[in-house]
């Protein structure tokens, strides 16, 4: 694609709470059907300038039989975008993709399809396209990380989302180093449950079809 309007806007001078969000999720078929498990992991902070903290460390769970697993966590991960008290929500997806215009959101994602070819110092930040009120533009934190899509449809000017990107982005972590720290620990939480339940859920299925649904039963009036 071509390149104009580069921008490179390091300073972050806003403020705000936050709210990270991600999810995972494991499948098990039998003769009887299928049976998923989904978990959401999700990271709640501030944002001050060049400075943030994360603040809590929460998930969701849910088990369903015989549901599009995927499209359940896509609708989960969506659901928290609608918290009204924080001020951000980011996100691992690409919302323009799955029509979603609700909330306040920036979001965060590899994308295959990208041609964008600029050699300028990084960090920069290069818009791509606006559509049903979602902006979209194509970013690099440091010379050596990923060029990644992010899309949003806050009224923010580009720099500040680049300001707001580089200040989460610095972690000295490989993961999360040019991507964002509260999305890499909200989609380490989400594994980590779905690691963890997929033991208890491979087993019990394994064992009988009445075990599982003796699980989402004790799991529905609370007692797990």
């Amino acid at each position: 694609m071509s390149v104009s309007g580069v921008f490179t806007t390091v300073e972050n001078k806003w403020n705000g709470k936050y709210k990270a969000v991600d999810g995972s999720l494991h499948v098990v078929n039998t003769r009887e059907g299928s049976f998923a498990y989904i978990a959401i992991g999700i990271v709640r902070g501030k944002i001050d300038g060049d400075k943030f903290t994360v603040d809590e460390i929460d998930h969701k769970e849910e088990y369903c039989e015989n549901c599009d697993a995927e499209e359940r966590m896509r609708e989960l991960e969506y659901n928290e975008v609608l918290d009204d008290e924080v001020d951000i929500v980011f996100l691992d997806r690409k919302p323009s993709f799955d029509n979603f215009n609700k909330g306040r959101f920036i979001s965060i994602v590899k994308d295959p399809s990208t041609t964008i070819e600029y050699s300028g110092k990084t960090p920069w930040l290069i818009p791509a396209y606006e559509k049903n009120g979602i902006r979209g533009a194509y970013f690099k934190l440091f010379d050596f990380s990923w060029v990644f899509l992010v899309e949003t449809n806050l009224k923010l000017d580009w720099g500040t989302v680049l300001s707001i990107l580089y200040t989460l982005g610095r972690e000295p972590i490989a993961e999360a180093l040019g991507y964002n720290y509260p999305l890499f620990l909200a989609d380490k939480v989400a594994k980590y449950y779905r690691d963890r339940e997929a033991k208890v859920l491979n087993l019990l299925v394994q064992d009988s079809y009445r075990g599982f649904r003796s699980l989402v039963e004790r799991h529905r009036k609370g007692g797990i």
